[in-house]
Parts: structure tokens; sequence; C-alpha cells
């Protein structure tokens, strides 16, 4: 999969990474997915292209800014979906 061009708003260069998550995301979130339910990392990992440690990186800036809720299991793996804050990006 490629990655989007960087968009510029403000001036200010928007990582085409995040963009990629927040679009795969919001796809999941449109087709009924829920905080609890969740994508698990490994299929978003490959949807956007990238190892998962990187897809974590992204996450944690995206967790801490109360955008998406991260759910990680004892075997390594986990669950990511928009968190209900993170349903309204977009939104007036």
């Amino acid at each position: 999969m490629s990655r989007p061009e960087p968009e510029s708003r403000n001036g200010e260069d928007l990582d085409p990474l995040l963009i990629a998550i927040l679009h795969e995301l919001c796809g999941d979130a449109q087709q009924g997915a829920t905080p609890e339910s969740g994508l698990s990392l490994a299929r978003l990992a490959k949807r956007v292209g990238v190892r998962q440690s990187t897809l974590r990186r992204h996450l944690t800036a995206l967790e801490g800014a109360g955008i998406v809720t991260v759910a990680l299991g004892e075997d390594g793996g986990g669950t990511v979906a928009l968190a209900y804050s993170g349903r309204t990006l977009g939104n007036p």
C-alpha cells in the first residue's frame, strides 16, 4: 500500500502515516466498531503498511491525545479503536 503524501494545515505538515491510521480507524468505526471491540494491531499494521513497532509509537501519541484507545494483551498483541472523542474529528 502506498502511503499518502503529507498534507499541510496552517503551514504544518501532517504525518501521512497518522492520516492513514486515522483513515483506517474511521472506516472501521463507520462499519460499527466500538472502542470496546477494536481492530487488531496486526491487521492495522498490515493495512497501513508498517511494522507493529512503528504503529505502536504512533498509537501511543494518538492515545495520549485521547483520540484512540489501545488494549494490549499478555501475548504482545492487542486492539485499537477510535475513542468516543476521536469519532468527532473533522465534525464541526
